[in-house]
């Protein structure tokens, strides 16, 4: 693990018995169920920044039921079998990060997300804990070294650029999927009046396109749990009135997935 250094004095950061430290002697414990949390509280905006446990619980129930598997999939074709290092940021409960893993036998596998709860789940699935690590951290402001990153995944997660110009190898592999026009819209317009269109990703600065590929299909929920689950793990939760959600969760959802999968290189 030493791609990592001190989210505090940017010095790099060592295995010992208990966990990481640096020269410094800024220790970091590893959790008990494998996790680092490399987020200085000076770093926090909120007492537990990032999605909710029970937002992060119907994420993985409704992800390991498979309906974005076709997705997964799709990333994991991507990716160059020579890959050493990869970084998934913003990995939640680790679903994507473990299809990278599967895939990806030989490499040290990262993912870090803000949200403690998210970062815990993945770290409890992880099967192998030194060549998978999780860490609660920043992607504003990533622990990790200079140019150590083979490939960098982003899905549905913000971040800096400079930060992942700065991680990526030279001749690494920049991964964002975004939503496209048509993700989840007929669920968009039974809640809201206005919908208003997916913006098309730009290249992050410092990076240029190397392709891009627009992945769609069905999505036919009938389970009652698994509707109540996608509607829970979306931004939809904090808008849908409780009347409507029954309704939803009663009747089921048909729709489609549509996402853009945009690969990027450092220019």
């Amino acid at each position: 693990m030493n791609d990592l250094r001190c989210p505090l004095c940017k010095q790099p950061l060592y295995t010992n018995s208990q966990g990481m430290a640096c020269d410094n002697r800024h220790q970091f414990d590893r959790a008990k169920e494998g996790y680092f949390n490399l987020l200085p509280v000076q770093h926090k905006n909120s007492r537990e920044p990032g999605d909710a446990k029970e937002q992060l619980l119907a994420r993985r129930q409704f992800l390991e039921a498979g309906f974005f598997g076709a997705l997964k999939q799709d990333l994991q074709a991507l990716m160059p079998k020579q890959t050493q290092t990869l970084l998934d940021i913003g990995c939640g409960e680790g679903y994507f990060t473990r299809g990278f893993a599967e895939v990806l036998p030989q490499a040290q596998v990262y993912g870090i997300d803000i949200a403690k709860a998210g970062v815990r789940l993945a770290a409890k699935s992880a099967q192998d804990k030194n060549r998978h690590v999780f860490a609660v951290a920043s992607s504003f402001d990533l622990p990790f070294a200079d140019h150590s990153m083979d490939v960098i995944t982003r899905i549905y997660a913000p971040s800096k650029d400079a930060e992942l110009w700065r991680v990526i190898k030279p001749e690494g592999l920049l991964v964002i999927v975004t939503p496209a026009d048509t993700h989840l819209l007929e669920l968009r317009r039974r809640i809201y009046k206005d919908v208003r269109a997916h913006q098309h990703p730009s290249a992050p600065a410092g990076f240029v396109a190397c392709g891009q590929h627009r992945l769609q299909g069905d999505l036919i929920v009938d389970s009652p749990a698994l509707c109540a689950a996608l509607l829970a793990m979306t931004p939809f939760a904090w808008r849908l009135p409780e009347a409507l959600q029954a309704e939803i969760v009663a009747t089921g959802i048909k729709d489609s997935f549509d996402f853009m999968i945009s690969l990027y290189r450092r220019s």
